[in-house]
């Protein structure tokens, strides 16, 4: 009996060593092979990211889209051996022309290894377009689909901008932890919302999809249709392109907008790289707040008629060119002065002097009746406008610790403060708006296949920025400085223009080398307002030249001869016997006499829209414009009768 107890329990205690040999088998010598093989048939729900939104210029250009991208990978294991066998060689032959990352028999004996490995998850491409993911799915093995051929393909998205002149910071992006513009300031409709599948971890981090009837399809983002007009952005961006180059300058901008309705029809931005192109690296005209200069003297002018401390008519001396508060000095472009003149002429001349001295004797004892009169006018704060990452200006007021006794006068003609660009030309706007002040507008619409989520109206900031009797005053003003004043270079019969120039001094406290910003601001035509715009070129070659309206003047003057040419007929205002004399850049009109004198139609090759449209106006006639530039094809053809020129199509390039 004790002889089978005792082998009893030695055969315990001998099953109990074999199980405790087993657990430590499987713990720590099988325990990391089963690790990975319980991970790899690890299943979850993944997010799948939706389609982004795409964005419209006015015209119906593509400006940024979603383009879908995909990877292509291979389940070695899945196919069964005879295939595998019999077609391998064939698939490493036609990915060896879709990726050269190997040979065609370099692909074949990657396979092979992949397969003798059990991986089921062998990246082949990635990136493709859709005809080029179509095109794998005809390969070898990989015809028969997921099951029988190991094809694994997974969609991913890729966003692609069209333009290339108005893209990183005016369309700009919206990235994990950074964003700015038009991708960023309208994110929550363009991103859509996000579905989900199920799909499982094959090896490292890589996941496989799988058949899931439970799976939920993303939602498409919406789409933006901005106010960008793609003709008007390309003569904005060439004209301000061609600037920069000749003056050297280190970046600028150009602004166009629609006078009442806000919308901004060109947003041009350019700053210079180290090999001297020039791209859009940020956007200055709604990032950069600088001290505008004189282009300021339109504020301050305001403030002296509507407080009724001056009128234009108010005579001020403008001493000897140089006009001294504390020891500090104001001084005149021109040496000398302008001896005593009234408000009209020195805002026409823009001399510092004297409107700095009016200023400053009406308001220095009452300074905050001056900063009062600019943040009733919303002066101080953003416009609002929907891209993001607009600075908000700085206006001093009496009450900040950094006021002093010069504040004032410094205000007066343009430095002591900062604004953007957008934030000025919002207020000359104003000023060609009758009065009224809109809000900066780049987004008309948006949309959801072709179902309008929102409709975006003029929004008015300011009813009223003053009275109506200053408002004529001042565009009598801002038409004085073009045709008698700082901007007469830009004269033209048949536009007038209304502006005013800035020519401010940057880094002026360091005591080295001075640089400036250069400027423009005003609007076209001079009696009937339709378009806004200013120019900002900031550190142009001093040695070739640095004044407003040598710098940025001509680039506006581009603008408005440009888009002045593109508008409806009955807005051109064009006499026929100005139209008979007029010579422009070379271009005389009488040099078409002798065709039209005949009835015929002239060549009109060479000729931008403006000249070719005088041309035309001269017999009576109007056209089609398509493209911008200069003339390079006309129909009819040349020669054609005039009485069987019904519809005239003018192509530019």
């Amino acid at each position: 009996m004790k002889t089978r107890v005792t082998w009893m329990s030695g055969g315990i205690y001998l099953m109990l060593l074999v199980i405790l040999g087993r657990l430590f088998y499987v713990s720590l010598v099988m325990g990391p092979e089963l690790r990975t093989e319980s991970q790899n048939r690890v299943i979850e729900r993944k997010i799948i990211d939706a389609k982004r939104g795409d964005i419209y210029s006015a015209d119906g250009k593509t400006l940024a889209t979603t383009k879908p991208v995909y990877k292509i990978h291979f389940d070695a294991v899945t196919v069964p051996q005879n295939i595998f066998l019999a077609e391998i060689a064939g698939l490493g032959q036609k990915l060896a022309t879709l990726n050269p990352k190997y040979t065609a028999s370099g692909w074949t004996q990657y396979l092979r290894e992949e397969r003798a490995k059990k991986h089921r998850y062998v990246p082949l491409a990635a990136k493709l377009n859709f005809s080029e993911m179509q095109r794998i799915k005809q390969y070898p093995i990989l015809n028969r689909g997921a099951y029988k051929g190991g094809l694994i393909i997974e969609e991913d998205h890729q966003r692609v901008q069209m333009a290339t002149n108005i893209k990183m910071r005016t369309i700009g992006y919206d990235l994990e932890g950074a964003s700015a513009g038009l991708e960023g300031y309208y994110s929550e409709y363009l991103k859509g919302k996000p579905g989900s599948r199920l799909k499982q971890k094959i090896a490292g981090n890589d996941w496989k999809p799988l058949e899931d009837s439970e799976s939920i399809e993303p939602m498409d983002g919406f789409d933006l249709h901005t106010t960008i007009d793609t003709r008007i952005q390309d003569v904005a961006q060439q004209s301000l392109l061609r600037q920069l180059k000749k003056y050297k300058a280190d970046h600028g901008c150009a602004v166009v907008m629609e006078v009442a309705t806000g919308k901004l029809v060109a947003m041009a931005n350019l700053g210079r790289n180290e090999d001297s192109t020039y791209t859009e690296l940020r956007n200055y005209a709604v990032w950069e707040a600088t001290e505008p200069g004189s282009t300021m003297k339109l504020i301050s002018t305001m403030a002296l008629l509507e407080t009724g401390v001056a009128d234009t008519g108010t005579i001020v001396d403008t001493e000897n060119g140089v006009y001294t508060i504390k020891g500090e000095s104001v001084r005149d472009s021109r040496k000398g002065g302008y001896g005593k003149i009234n408000l009209r002429r020195a805002f026409e001349v823009s001399s510092n002097t004297g409107i700095v001295k009016l200023v400053y004797e009406n308001f220095k004892d009452k300074p905050e009746e001056y900063v009062d009169f600019l943040y009733r006018r919303g002066i101080h704060e953003k416009t609002g406008v929907s891209i993001k990452g607009e600075t908000t200006p700085n206006i001093p007021k009496p009450s900040d610790n950094n006021w002093s006794g010069l504040t004032l006068p410094w205000m007066a003609y343009g430095y002591s403060l900062s604004m953007t660009p957008l934030q000025l030309l919002t207020i000359y706007n104003a000023v060609a708006n009758g009065g009224k002040m809109v809000q900066p507008q780049v987004v008309s619409r948006i949309m959801d296949h072709g179902r309008v989520v929102e409709q975006f109206e003029t929004k008015v900031l300011n009813q009223a920025i003053c009275s109506q009797a200053t408002i004529a005053k001042l565009q009598t003003l801002l038409k004085g400085v073009v045709t008698r004043g700082t901007a007469t270079n830009l004269l033209d019969d048949n536009l007038q223009l209304a502006g005013k120039t800035g020519t401010c001094q940057m880094n002026y406290w360091t005591g080295k080398t001075t640089d400036y910003q250069s400027s423009f601001a005003g609007y076209f035509p001079a009696d009937k307002p339709a378009y806004s715009c200013i120019v900002v070129i900031n550190k142009p070659d001093h040695h070739i030249g640095y004044y407003g309206n040598i710098v940025a003047g001509p680039v506006f003057k581009a603008i408005a001869d440009e888009v002045y040419s593109q508008m409806p007929q009955d807005a051109l205002t064009l006499n026929t016997r100005q139209l008979a004399t007029a010579e422009t850049g070379g271009f005389n009109l009488s040099t078409y006499d002798k065709a039209l004198q005949g009835n015929y139609l002239p060549n009109l090759a060479g000729l931008d829209a403006r000249e070719a449209l005088r041309v035309l106006a001269s017999a009576g006639l109007s056209a089609e414009i398509q493209g911008i530039g200069n003339v390079t094809r006309q129909q009819p053809a040349i020669g054609t009768p005039l009485n069987q020129c019904q519809e005239i199509k003018l192509y530019l390039r």
